[in-house]
């Protein structure tokens, strides 16, 4: 069904693919978790597994579809080995550029958040995919004059079809668009995109324009953890990423990460993980 590519290939406008049991660490996020950099969908076409978006831990099997969105941590816990799943991507970027984002305060954003993994009736995955492939097709003519605009517009109809799948299921406005809800996951976004530099939740609690106390109700609330966990399990997972499939030594991790030295990351890592960078990296087979 298509070439396959990685998420975060810098060239990639829209990939699909087939993900199968049989393959080791599936899009790197079954040793650990990981921040995806894409919009994407998955589709259960055999087996199934157990996978966690976000907060969220869903029980996949055939027929179930399962959606993400940029900045969303994804794990997989466990697939069987007869696992099959089709799957659509594309860069955050182009929902951006192409302004068919669904913004983080609709009810339909929310209600995706709440529910990453949804049933679908034979005729839905049957519709869907023929209409991720015919978008894929059309990307690929790279000598159309309108290739791009019609990606847009194709690419505004796939959003449109999941967002219609989800409406079946149940209205979207049921699930309330609260102030805390949509300040939890604006909190989430801005740690994806600042952690490295910023670890102070008064500067998140600040860019909100709330205060630090009210903050940490909300995550709590909301999340269940608080803000500093959301933060230190960012540099975790990134410092997880590069010690396993990097060749990067642990100061220029340390260096990427914003840590004042090599010994302070060393520490920092191994209280949280409880083994130092260099014994994660050997355990976990990286480079």
């Amino acid at each position: 069904m298509g070439k396959r590519l990685s998420l975060t290939e810098d060239n990639a406008f829209f990939g699909s693919f087939v993900l199968r049991g049989s393959e080791r660490d599936l899009l790197g996020v079954e040793r650990f978790p990981r921040i995806v950099d894409a919009a994407g969908l998955c589709i259960c076409l055999e087996g199934g597994g157990d996978i966690v978006i976000g907060a969220r831990a869903c029980r996949v099997q055939r027929g179930d579809m399962c959606v993400v969105l940029p900045g969303d941590s994804v794990y997989i816990r466990r697939k069987s080995a007869d696992f099959k799943g089709y799957v659509l991507a594309c860069r955050p970027g182009f929902l951006m550029d192409s302004g068919i984002a669904v913004p983080s305060r609709t009810p339909a954003y929310l209600f995706i958040k709440d529910n990453p993994c949804v049933s679908l009736k034979g005729e839905e995955q049957r519709d869907l995919i023929r209409m991720c492939e015919f978008l894929k097709e059309h990307d690929a003519r790279e000598d159309h004059p309108c290739r791009e605009e019609i990606s847009k517009s194709l690419g505004s109809a796939v959003i449109h079809e999941v967002i219609g799948i989800y409406r079946r299921k149940g209205p979207l406005r049921r699930p309330p668009c609260s102030r805390k809800r949509t300040l939890f996951f604006d909190f989430v976004r801005l740690v994806a995109g600042n952690y490295r530099e910023q670890r102070d939740i008064e500067f998140y609690a600040g860019r909100l324009c709330i205060t630090s106390r009210y903050l940490s109700a909300v995550c709590r609330e909301v999340g269940g953890f608080t803000p500093k966990e959301c933060i230190d399990r960012h540099i975790m997972i990134r410092a997880r990423i590069l010690l396993a499939s990097t060749d990067m030594t642990i100061l220029q991790i340390s260096d990427e990460l914003n840590f004042a030295n090599a010994s302070f990351f060393t520490q920092y890592f191994k209280k949280r993980a409880g083994v130092t960078p260099v014994k994660f990296r050997n355990l976990s087979g990286g480079m």
